[in-house]
């Protein structure tokens, strides 16, 4: 006999929209869909579900009775100290969410890389403290292409033309600053924070990160499911 699912958890990014089952505890059965929210909806049917979006939803799916909606109106298990904490990404929130729950004692720095960079800080005892929003790999990469008539866009085959710090082409110089770029500025947040904070727990999460891991000079735990722990913390305390 098939277990119950507790609740779907999904996860709306700017390319694309995550969903997980939960049964009794377990995450299960991740799934990545090409298709809009409202069709992936469309698709689960008088089961719990648990949203973080970084899209506006339409107002139809926030008002239905087994929806939940992440934002800093709902219950959460954590402060944040945030200055517009309206404008704060419920993906930021979740994650912040899900690195208490993991590292409950320890002071969390969540390096995420996906469409953006954002890095957060996540204080010992459950206080979200701000973070950096940057732009992701192929943004960059994207970017310098869309706003000048000579440089060519590289995000399609940046991946062969990897190069070290001092490109020797165009293409290369392109990937340098975009990809070594990256490291830089989170190396630098780390050597920043260093001072204040003696212990810091580094967790890298999000769909580039497997390209960063080895290159950043900190103990890194890989945190693939950090977003869901997150929802599913938050889910639970709004029962």
């Amino acid at each position: 006999m098939d277990e119950k699912i507790e609740v779907i958890l999904i996860d709306v990014g700017n390319s694309s929209v995550k969903t997980t089952e939960v049964v009794n505890g377990a995450f299960l059965n991740t799934r990545v869909w090409s298709e809009d929210v409202t069709s992936v909806l469309a698709h689960y049917q008088a089961i719990p579900l648990m949203i973080s979006s970084v899209k506006k939803l339409p107002e139809e799916l926030t008002l239905k009775e087994n929806i939940t909606v992440l934002s800093h109106l709902i219950k959460l298990p954590i402060k944040l100290d945030y200055d517009t904490p309206e404008t704060l990404g419920a993906d930021r929130i979740a994650a912040a969410v899900g690195a208490m729950e993991m590292f409950p004692e320890e002071n969390n720095l969540i390096i995420d890389l996906g469409t953006c960079m954002t890095i957060d800080l996540v204080e010992k005892g459950g206080t979200f403290k701000g973070g950096v929003i940057a732009p992701g790999l192929k943004m960059r990469m994207k970017s310098m292409a869309q706003f000048t008539d000579r440089l060519p866009d590289i995000t399609a085959e940046w991946e062969r033309i990897m190069s070290a710090e001092l490109g020797k082409s165009t293409k290369e110089c392109l990937f340098s600053g975009s990809y070594w770029g990256i490291i830089h500025e989170i190396n630098g947040v780390l050597q920043t924070l260093s001072h204040d904070f003696t212990s810091l727990n580094t967790i890298l999460t999000g769909g580039d990160a497997h390209f960063f891991e080895s290159k950043l000079k900190a103990h890194i735990f890989a945190g693939s499911k950090i977003v869901q722990r997150g929802l599913y913390r938050i889910w639970k305390y709004q029962q």
